[in-house]
Parts: C-alpha cells; sequence; structure tokens
C-alpha cells in the first residue's frame, strides 16, 4: 500500500489548510518580510520554539503533539511567506 493512499491524501489536505489559514493570519498582523535575512530569521524563530516543544518529551504526551503540531504548521506558514515576500528580491 502506498503511504499516498486516499486516507493520508485527505490528512495532507486538511493540514494544507490548516497552513494557508496560518499564513492568511500572519499576513494580516504582521507586515512583509523586508529581506531574505528577516524571513529566515522568522522561520529560525519558529523552528526554535519547535525545537523547545521537541527536547525532553519523551514519551511525548498528547497536549505536546498538539503543541508541536502548531509550531510545525506556523513554520510552514512562514516557508511559504517567506517564498512570498522574499523570493523576488533575492538576487540570483
Amino acid at each position: 500500500m502506498s503511504y499516498v493512499d486516499e486516507a493520508n491524501r485527505e490528512k495532507a489536505t486538511e493540514i494544507s489548510r490548516e497552513v494557508v489559514e496560518e499564513l492568511v493570519y500572519a499576513c494580516r498582523k504582521f507586515p512583509k518580510f523586508n529581506s531574505a535575512h528577516e524571513g529566515y530569521a522568522v522561520i529560525l524563530e519558529e523552528l526554535d520554539e519547535l525545537w523547545y516543544e521537541i527536547k525532553g518529551h519523551n514519551p511525548i504526551r498528547h497536549e505536546q503533539k498538539e503543541a508541536m503540531r502548531e509550531e510545525v504548521i506556523q513554520v510552514a506558514a512562514m516557508a511559504i511567506r517567506f517564498v512570498m515576500d522574499v523570493s523576488n528580491r533575492i538576487e540570483r
């Protein structure tokens, strides 16, 4: 059985919607990234927050899974925002 079966496709679609909701929220709340450096710093901050939730949690409780899930959704949203805000400013 392929990992990308119908159930996983539906789950990926659901997660993608959550990422877009987080992206829209962040775009409304905060201005565009001014530079690639700022975009990197925001993504790094979100990764640090995810790392904080990950480290030292073994075995992982339900509340910790939810906190990690929220952080990784924020990482994904900020990665998309980076592409949207900064990609046309990066010199090739």
